[in-house]
């Protein structure tokens, strides 16, 4: 089964291990600190609420609501290993609630309330005296409605990545992932870069997540994201094993307020567009597509505690 969520990730590991690998994020001052500082783009931990709403089927008069509530937590400081290479693992949860209004004509599709643990690994080789770095990730997760757990609820993907950085102000790269390696495995190739034009703006692309982020203040950061939403889950049902893919692509406008120290209130808005849902086996093959498959445009809004250094 493909999962479709995961080709952004593929450049993620190694630049947020580069983020949480280096300085750690300065405390907030009474004015800019100046330099390339890409960690402001990720968070040692962090919890959120993504809602999606009055998403349409296209091939049905149903409509699919979505409620996301996550966790995500570095769980300790990068472990050195060996020949410069560090260790950063990550541990993270989410709880889904699809909620579905209308006549949905897939029997196996209703109100969902679906779960995913994962524990993530990151490897990072980076240093002083070279401009290269390269990267990668090892993720393993439990993602079911807990009906039943078995083989089929575990999904492993695995990354590699490499980086050069141009310049003070310049970092791109390009990673490859194989995703659901013990399954309906599928390799995916992402770009990214980090690019800071300056002290108080920067922008990034990695795989499909587009971010540009820009200081408004020192306590006040505004920004555009497009990035993809959603998760593949096992189930158990009276046609045995099957997974529920959900996706979607959401874009919007954010805004970051510092509220202490190192700890920030996130939220924002916008569209969602690109989303399919599908119930499919094991192997890939997707039983109802035809009647369910594409969703509308819709609207989401989601609300974060950020956490940007220990």
């Amino acid at each position: 089964m493909s999962k479709k969520r995961h080709p952004h990730l593929v450049l993620l590991p190694l630049l947020a291990a580069t983020a949480f690998a280096g300085t750690p994020v300065a405390p907030v001052t009474d004015k800019f600190e100046k330099g390339f500082d890409i960690a402001e783009l990720f968070n040692v931990a962090d919890a959120k609420y993504v809602g999606s709403f009055g998403m349409d089927f296209e091939n049905s008069d149903g409509e699919l609501d979505t409620h996301a509530f996550q966790f995500s937590a570095i769980v300790s400081k990068p472990i050195d290993l060996f020949d410069s290479w560090k260790l950063i693992p990550q541990v993270s949860y989410e709880a889904m609630l699809l909620s579905t209004d209308g006549p949905v004509p897939s029997l196996l599709v209703g109100d969902e309330d679906l779960h995913e643990i994962e524990l993530a690994l990151y490897f990072l080789r980076m240093k002083d005296t070279s401009p290269w770095i390269y990267g990668a990730w090892l993720n393993t997760e439990l993602a079911t409605d807990f009906q039943g757990i078995s083989g089929d609820d575990v999904f492993i993907d695995v990354v590699g990545a490499v980086a050069y950085q141009f310049n003070p102000r310049l970092i791109a790269g390009i990673g490859v992932g194989a995703m659901n390696v013990t399954g309906d495995m599928e390799i995916f190739p992402g770009p990214g870069f980090f690019w800071q034009p300056t002290d108080e703006t920067l922008v990034a692309l990695y795989g499909p997540i587009f971010r540009a982020t820009h200081h408004v203040t020192p306590k006040w950061t505004v920004g555009l994201e497009v990035r993809p939403n959603g998760g593949l889950w096992n189930l158990d049902t009276n046609m045995g094993s099957v997974n529920l893919d959900y996706t979607n692509y959401r874009a919007g406008l954010t805004s970051s307020h510092n509220l202490t120290g190192d700890l920030w209130l996130s939220y924002g808005g916008g569209m969602t567009f690109g989303g399919t849902l599908n119930v499919t086996t094991t192997d890939g093959s997707e039983i109802f597509q035809n009647q369910l498959d594409d969703l509308e445009s819709g609207f989401y809004g989601f609300v974060s505690l950020d956490l940007k250094s220990w």
